[in-house]
């Protein structure tokens, strides 16, 4: 079965921050550089709001973490950038850019009050899976702080060790060592492994 994961999302607080063209070009260049290293597909559209769908529905609960690590982490000083993300997951027909998953994306974030990330699908088994304790880790990213989303996308993109990460940040690797250990780095990892685990055994099915 050929499955997608699309991801539908808009930026938070959008119109009350000082800037909101800058807001914008920072979503489009984190959407950039997800497509170089993702290849993927993306659209923006009603100005704040935005669609990606990964090549390998197997990435998309990562890229839906890497987009707003990647914007959190651009947040200029005094405002937060974030998005609210909503994975829509379900069968797909090659080629065809509709179906299943981007209905169930695009009603997902329509519905979607407080949560800032969510999961949609029709499959019972992936939710029981993953729906809650992909609420757990919205709650994480709420948290984070801009050096805690600056550690971690540049983990999560693998652009170096610690100590290439610290100097590429203008930190000391402790400062970024605590930085990811305070963003749940670990346990964040370990919700991805377990992700590409959910999505081959829904391709497999």
């Amino acid at each position: 079965m050929t499955i997608k994961a699309v991801l539908t999302g808009d930026l938070m607080h959008s119109q009350s921050v000082s800037d909101t063209q800058a807001y914008l070009d920072g979503l489009q260049t984190v959407l950039t550089t997800l497509n170089a290293h993702y290849r993927l597909s993306s659209d923006t559209y009603r100005g704040d709001g935005f669609q990606v769908v990964p090549t390998q529905a197997v990435q998309g609960f990562e890229c839906a973490l890497a987009i707003r690590a990647g914007l959190i982490a651009a947040s200029p000083e005094g405002e937060r950038w974030d998005a609210r993300i909503a994975i829509g997951v379900g069968p797909a027909t090659a080629g065809r850019d509709y179906g299943e998953a981007f209905v169930l994306s695009g009603q997902g974030l329509d519905g979607m009050k407080k949560l800032s990330l969510g999961l949609f699908s029709k499959d019972a088994s992936l939710l029981r899976a993953a729906q809650l304790v992909t609420e757990f880790v919205a709650a994480t990213l709420d948290k984070w702080t801009v050096v805690e989303a600056q550690a971690y996308y540049a983990h999560l993109l693998g652009t170096g060790d610690q100590q290439s990460i610290a100097e590429n940040l203008g930190k000391s690797r402790v400062a970024i060592n605590k930085a990811l250990q305070r963003g749940q780095a670990r346990l964040l990892d370990r919700y991805l492994a377990a992700s590409r685990d959910w999505m081959s055994e829904l391709e497999n099915a």
